[in-house]
Formats: structure tokens, sequence, C-alpha cells
């Protein structure tokens, strides 16, 4: 089967190791970016903004002889952290359209080319845990994400006919500039992921990947989460309260466990 793969946002980091591990595969690849960079990952990386008439040109070129057509949406940009009170309209307008309207306007100019030349198509969208459990000082990333899964849902009910739209939510990744810029915190944020690690750039883009195969175009209209478990958890280890001792004896008062289990007796202290 042929196939067009077209990556948004392909000289950054997690968008060139998907453009490396996709050009491995058969079809036509199509890899863009704004801002190619010195080293782009694809030497026939094409300098062209998804939110300009360029775009829907090199779609409509491209989309001929297709069999079918998938999109990985990988362009945005982290702002710096900044408290609410810190960030005025402007700056998070700014992001918002970054990280939430260019994925609109993209995701809108592939499903109506796609449609038009009558090609099967699936679009995977860059998400994060963000959208769901809030950064504490990402306030308009997180709103951006979280409109970023909810695009997924509405362009499902539109054109699910034709186009398997769907997200991945990323988790802390061990190679990002913001984990190394966690500095002397990463080990203590680590421990807070069940898994016990953060997740590998170049596992990343193979899960994307395949995540926007036919063989996942029935998860269309959802959100694909990697982030080891981090988001699961209703409290991390290291503060949640454990069993008692195994030998059977109750732990200490201090950990406001009287011995009794029934959490219907509301002097168990079972509830929580």
């Amino acid at each position: 089967m042929t196939c067009l793969r077209v990556v948004t946002g392909a000289s950054g980091m997690i968008g060139a190791a998907l453009t490396r591990h996709l050009a491995q595969l058969p079809g036509t690849l199509l890899p863009l970016d704004t801002h190619p960079g010195p080293a782009p990952a694809h030497p026939d990386m094409v300098l062209a903004d998804v939110t300009g008439p360029d775009f829907v040109t090199l779609l409509t070129e491209q989309m001929h002889g297709q069999e079918r057509a998938e999109l990985y949406h990988i362009a945005g940009h982290v702002p710096g952290l900044a408290r609410i009170t810190d960030t005025p309209t402007e700056d998070f307008a700014r992001t918002v359209a970054d990280n939430l309207t260019t994925t609109y306007t993209a995701l809108r100019a592939f499903a109506l080319a796609t449609r038009q030349a009558g090609v099967p198509a699936a679009a995977v969208l860059l998400s994060s845990v963000g959208a769901r459990r809030a950064h504490r000082y990402l306030v308009g990333y997180d709103a951006a994400k979280a409109g970023t899964e909810s695009l997924v849902r509405s362009f499902t009910l539109e054109f699910g006919q034709h186009l398997a739209v769907r997200a991945v939510a990323l988790g802390p990744i061990a190679q990002s500039a913001t984990t190394a810029a966690d500095g002397e915190r990463s080990s203590a944020l680590v421990s807070l992921v069940p898994h016990g690690t953060y997740a590998d750039l170049e596992d990343v883009a193979r899960a994307v990947a395949a995540f926007g195969s036919p063989h996942f175009d029935t998860a269309t209209g959802h959100t694909l989460t990697l982030d080891g478990g981090l988001t699961i958890q209703l409290r991390p280890a290291a503060i949640e309260r454990p069993p008692a001792d195994t030998d059977g004896a109750p732990e200490t008062a201090g950990h406001g466990h009287t011995g009794q289990t029934n959490p219907l007796n509301p002097g168990s202290g079972g509830t929580r």
C-alpha cells in the first residue's frame, strides 16, 4: 500500500526522532518545519508553515497516487515556566496559538485535502499529560493541550468516515531539555514514576509511529498516554501510608491506623 506520511515540526527533538524512524518505512515521507536548522533530520526536509497556503499545495501535490495518508503533528512550542500572575493575556494567547490554533489549522487542511482526494487517512496529534493534570507553571501550554485532545474528538465526529484522529499524551522524556533543566531535582522527580524511569526518546518515536498505523485506526477520538504510570496514581509512594507490618501488628498511631480494617466503621481509620 502506498502511503504518504507528513511530519510537522520535523526538526524538533521528538519530530526529528520520529522522522528518522518513519524514513525506514516504505512510502513517501514529507517532513516539514518552519526552522529546519543546520542539520535537518531528513535530506528532503521542506521549509513550510502549516498555517500558510504552501501547506495545502504540498498536500494536494503529494496526495496523487496515494492509497493512505498519515499526519503526525508534532509542531509546537513549550514556553518558559511562569506563574499565572506573571503571564499576561498576550503571552497566554501566543502559547495557545502556537500549540492549539496551529494544530487546528494543520489538521483541518489535512482532513479536507484527504477527503477531496478520496484517500483514507489517519492523524496523530501530540498532547501532554498536562492536558489533564496541570503543570504548576504552564497554564497556557496545558490549556492548549487540553484543547488538542478535544480536537481529536471533534474531528472524529465530522471526518470519522475517512480520517482516524488520535492523540498521544507524553510525560517526561529522559533526553528532553526540560529534564536536563531539572538538575538536582531529577532523581526525586523520577522516583514519582511507577515505571521507575522516564520514557526514552527513541521508544517514544517508535510508539507514535506505530500508533499512526492502520492497526490503531479504531482508536480514533482517543488519547494514548505514555508517562510510565505517572498520572494514574492518587499519591506518590513516598507519602502514601503503607499497610500494616507483615507480622500482623498495626502501624503506629502516627500513621492514623487503629488496627481495624472495616471501612464502614467510622472508628476504623480505614477511609482516606
